[in-house]
């Protein structure tokens, strides 16, 4: 199992789109989250808002096979993920229909 996380400044009330689309994936939308998460090999994923002095920092960790996953969001018609993918731009601005911006990060220490 791969594990990724992602740190991404939040664009101008991103902290507050992102806690709104995890109320929606965790409630109306819970099942075709599941779905999408069965679809794109995750096991698990996780979003963290950091506050910090040049503003709000979005936090996502994944697990599974992370990097399909991406490829898969980014490549995908299908209608929950147009949404999800169109949802989270709102939050940081990253189009996950494109590459993503530079290189994957470095995990320097696992315990």
């Amino acid at each position: 199992m791969g594990h990724l996380a992602i740190a991404l400044p939040c664009l101008p009330g991103g902290g507050q789109k992102l806690r709104e689309l995890a109320a929606i994936c965790g409630g109306s939308r819970r099942a075709e989250f599941e779905d999408f998460h069965s679809r794109v090999g995750l096991t698990g994923e996780r979003w963290f808002i950091q506050q910090t002095p040049q503003g709000e920092l979005c936090l996502i960790t994944l697990e599974g096979d992370p990097g399909g996953a991406i490829g898969k969001l980014g490549a995908s018609d299908h209608p929950f993920d147009v949404w999800f993918r169109n949802s989270v731009k709102e939050v940081h601005g990253v189009d996950f229909s494109q590459p993503m911006p530079g290189p994957p990060p470095d995990l320097v220490f696992e315990g």
